[in-house]
């Protein structure tokens, strides 16, 4: 019985905790290694939404990370199965009988306990290959949580950078609507004083109406952004935030200083997918050395002692010894499983060299995409102060009498234009920046949070 009773409680020891602290080895929250586990504590989102919030929120509730957080955590739980190859299976067995010499057993109760021990001494290599593969495969699940980290952290980088400059078209729509409406109040007074013809009103209306519609598609657009980019924070519902107005978040530059090979060179090392397609590798290699230890003979000891009553007599044994298992013929599966098991490795060798070619190619066109995007976004500004100058030189020169309406609408609209231009140009800076970062495998918060970063140090 005190056997018995220490058995259960180790089992139950066993049970509670993590005797291989295999479980410790992942991320301790789905923000991986970028944020502590707190950060992810269940909060709502405050009133003003910064860049850092809104990424740290996506991590923490984006199902994608929990979801690959939680596949980590399942692939080290097999490692922990794994690693219990290495320690000896114990079992206790009880049985309690009514026997007799009747049709119904009930002259004496007879009971019997024992246990049996079994331990695995030599299987050629099966266990350590079970155990290496279930190591790797560990180390690409963590890989694999990082790859999904650095997804959604572009991902809402981009979307919170792209409802900024929506708010920002917002903006603009609403100015070239006063605009027009100052025009078409312009127009009015010409008609009315006899210095301007009906013509013109009409025109000044038209182009009054056609900057309402571009307003009101523009704060649509906002709208919708709104709602996606509280999707990736885990609740649509929560959209009644407004996004902080940091320009310094706004403006982190991302200076490689180094030509593009060796920016492609350092991603092949920092990357998490090329890290998680080599952990593969591993595993399939090590699932090759299993399926070949599989057909070779098994060793094993074991051990067994029991008391046995029967009513009559009272017997105890007991077993030491061990055991040979030799694989004769198994409809040749073992075969087949080998060959299953070397495929199955060089097709995880063929998706790393793809993996390797997918990060120098994203690193590419990151790299060219920033150079010509910091250009753009540097002409834009020169674009919009002279477009800016066009428009009072025409609408005041209409407001004297010196100019004709067409020339005001003309320099309305390339003002439109260009303080679109300048939008977009300072969105595609923002996520070229972001996208080279992200192609290096160098996305941190010491990007979007250098403020914090520095009062802490």
């Amino acid at each position: 019985m005190r056997l018995t009773l220490l058995l259960m409680l180790a089992s139950q020891a066993a049970w509670a905790v993590d005797p291989f602290m295999v479980l410790e080895r992942t991320a301790p929250s789905p923000a991986a290694a970028l944020r502590p586990a707190t950060a992810c504590a269940p909060a709502a989102v405050g009133d003003v939404l910064t860049l850092a919030g809104a990424v740290e929120r996506a991590l923490c509730a984006n199902p994608a990370t929990r979801s690959a957080w939680l596949t980590a955590r399942v692939r080290a739980a097999e490692l922990g199965q794994a690693q219990s190859a290495y320690l000896p299976d114990v079992s206790l067995d009880g049985r309690l009988a009514l026997i007799g010499n009747d049709l119904w057993p009930n002259d004496r109760t007879a009971w019997q306990v024992g246990m049996d021990a079994q331990y695995l001494l030599y299987d050629f290599g099966g266990r350590s290959a079970r155990r290496e593969a279930a190591e790797a495969l560990l180390a690409a699940a963590r890989a694999s949580h990082d790859v999904n980290v650095h997804v959604l952290y572009l991902q809402t980088v981009t979307f919170y950078f792209s409802l900024a400059t929506a708010q920002g078209a917002v903006m603009a729509a609403r100015e070239a609507e006063a605009a027009a409406f100052e025009t078409l109040t312009a127009a009015t007074a010409r008609v009315a004083a006899g210095t301007g013809i009906p013509f013109d009103r009409l025109q000044a209306k038209t182009a009054h109406a056609q900057r309402q519609i571009e307003r009101i598609r523009a704060e649509g657009e906002a709208a919708r952004l709104r709602g996606e980019l509280a999707a990736l924070m885990g609740d649509v519902g929560q959209t009644a935030w407004s996004l902080a107005e940091d320009e310094e978040a706004f403006s982190q530059t991302f200076e490689p200083g180094r030509a593009v090979d060796a920016l492609i060179e350092a991603a092949r090392n920092r990357r998490p997918e090329f890290h998680a397609a080599e952990a593969a590798v591993l595993a399939r290699e090590a699932g090759v050395r299993g399926a070949m230890a599989a057909g070779k003979p098994r060793l094993s000891s074991f051990f067994s002692i029991a008391r046995q009553d029967s009513g009559i007599q009272v017997a105890n044994s007991s077993s030491l010894g061990v055991s040979l298992t030799i694989p004769l013929f198994t409809g040749y599966r073992n075969t087949y499983e080998i060959a299953a098991a070397q495929n199955q490795a060089d097709l995880a060798r063929v998706e790393r060299d793809r993996v390797v070619n997918q990060v120098a190619l994203e690193v590419w066109r990151a790299y060219y995409r920033l150079q010509s995007e910091t250009e753009v976004d540097r002409r834009s500004a020169d674009l919009v102060e002279s477009a800016v100058a066009a428009e009072k030189l025409a609408l005041g020169r209409y407001r004297a009498g010196m100019g004709i309406l067409l020339d005001v609408l003309i320099a309305q609209t390339g003002l439109t234009q260009a303080r679109q231009s300048q939008l977009q140009a300072r969105l595609g800076l923002r996520v070229a920046r972001a996208e080279l970062a992200q192609a290096m495998g160098e996305l941190s918060w010491d990007w979007i949070e250098p403020a914090r970063q520095e009062g802490m140090q």
